[in-house]
């Protein structure tokens, strides 16, 4: 089966995959952190809130109990700046309740003795969770406490009223002390859940923190891990195809040694053959035999223009690019067999096709290659000593493949060179008909294909060559 080949851009995705949800993951981690501590600083903020807001509601019952027993003045004056605490604290709720100007909000927390670096967390806390469980319940206890220091207040008020006007009898004041001490109770309990709705709230926010951590820590690696893994892959399969190429390398410089060899070996003996008989009819005489040494001049030159012609062709499989296009088989044969027309003893060999194909989606370069090479052969190796020579062409497709079928009753090829037949520079006899290039021009260019080629020969019989070739050129998927 062939290789899978998968396109650059999945590769690329997917090393960066991994890194974009490190990148995404730890981003998510910060954001996360940095809100979960400025929650849980605005929150340890309103429980600091509390605590003066309990403390004032606190001392300004006391200076009031003091107050009704005492009648001193500066109690009652006491008693109205401890109360400004927790009243301090109603306006800042009153006003982030109904969306009122930042200033009066923070004025409102600053009569609550809150801490000047705390404004910003309370007011951004309150904005974007108050719909949050454990906030909505804080905020609702708040809303009952500060109903709670409107009846203190009142309480106070009424007490006032009856001392300044010196109408405060004993039975009032033990109305008024027991009227406080139910007030005082319910805000502290109010004030407990008040906390305990904040304290609930923050270990809650503390556990999905520490879920949370362990959730992306977890991904993190993950994803380093995969990109490692990635990465290792990636070399790996870098240093085998590195490998691969360097064995390659040494195959082509082997295989290029042997061609220049055999290339400047078979490009120099048609020269040499004709200075030596350029030599010979310059002393020669006799008509007939200077005729008979320019026949020998002509097949030389022959010969040397056709390999000339198949190291053309060797460089162009060598270095064009498979391009894929509509090709006409019968159009390429029928040029092919009008080129061997001049050819000596061509006329005389009967052209048989069969095509059942036609067209088709190929590279048109390498089908004439394959083509012009089986064809050549099969002229050459023609048997001279039978009467009827033919060369039949059979095109047909067998499931995802295209079938060429060359066949031809020359001289055959002995059972023991056609393994070697496809072999660069290889002969399977002395009489100089080929170069040994042209068989092994067509392996490589089916080979570029993606296709096949199979021979069945009997000397003295004849030769059947079969091109394979694939529908869908895979590198083209």
């Amino acid at each position: 089966m062939s290789e899978i080949k998968i396109p650059e851009y999945f590769k690329l995705r997917n090393i960066f995959i991994p890194l974009i949800i490190v990148i995404l993951s730890c981003s998510s981690l910060i954001v996360i952190n940095y809100l979960t501590i400025k929650i849980l600083s605005a929150s340890r903020a309103y429980v600091n809130g509390e605590s003066h807001y309990s403390k004032g509601q606190k001392d300004a019952t006391r200076h009031l109990i003091t107050y009704l027993f005492t009648k001193d003045p500066i109690e009652w004056k006491l008693f109205n700046e401890e109360l400004s605490v927790p009243k301090g604290d109603k306006i800042a709720r009153i006003g982030l309740t109904n969306n009122e100007s930042i200033e009066t909000i923070k004025n409102g927390f600053r009569a609550g003795r809150n801490n000047e670096k705390d404004l910003d967390d309370l007011i951004w806390l309150f904005k974007y969770f108050h719909s949050v469980p454990f906030l909505a319940k804080a905020i609702n206890e708040w809303g009952k406490g500060d109903y709670l220091i409107q009846q203190l207040e009142s309480i106070g008020n009424e007490a006032n009223k009856k001392i300044s006007t010196t109408n405060l009898k004993p039975n009032d004041e033990q109305k008024f002390f027991q009227q406080l001490n139910i007030i005082t109770d319910k805000l502290t309990k109010n004030e407990q859940n008040f906390s305990e709705a904040l304290g609930e709230g923050t270990r809650l926010i503390k556990s999905y923190l520490l879920l949370t951590n362990i959730f992306f820590t977890l991904i993190i690696i993950g994803s380093v891990s995969v990109y490692y893994s990635v990465m290792i892959n990636r070399l790996r399969r870098s240093k085998d195809e590195t490998d691969d190429k360097n064995r390659n390398l040494i195959l082509v410089n082997k295989e290029l040694d042997k061609f220049v060899y055999s290339a400047s070996h078979d490009l120099r003996s048609p020269i040499l053959s004709l200075k030596g008989l350029i030599e010979i009819v310059k002393l020669e005489e006799d008509l007939e035999q200077i005729k008979y040494y320019l026949d020998l001049m002509h097949e030389s030159l022959d010969k040397q223009d056709e390999f000339i012609k198949e190291i053309i062709d060797y460089s162009r499989n060598k270095r064009k690019k498979i391009a894929i296009a509509p090709v006409s088989l019968n159009k390429i044969i029928d040029e092919i067999i009008a080129q061997h027309l001049f050819i000596k003893g061509t006329n005389e060999i009967h052209f048989k096709k069969e095509l059942s194909v036609d067209e088709l989606f190929s590279d048109g370069l390498r089908l004439k290659i394959i083509l012009n090479n089986l064809v050549s052969n099969a002229i050459k190796y023609s048997d001279e000593k039978k009467e009827k020579r033919y060369i039949s062409i059979k095109t047909y497709t067998l499931e995802d493949f295209y079938k060429i079928e060359i066949e031809d009753n020359g001289i055959g090829i002995n059972k023991e060179y056609q393994l070697k037949i496809f072999e660069m520079f290889f002969v399977t006899n002395n009489n100089n008909k080929g170069s040994g290039l042209g068989l092994y021009l067509v392996k490589e260019a089916i080979e570029n294909l993606n296709g096949s080629i199979t021979v069945d020969s009997e000397m003295n019989i004849g030769s059947t060559f079969i091109v394979t070739i694939p529908k869908e050129y895979e590198a083209q998927l």
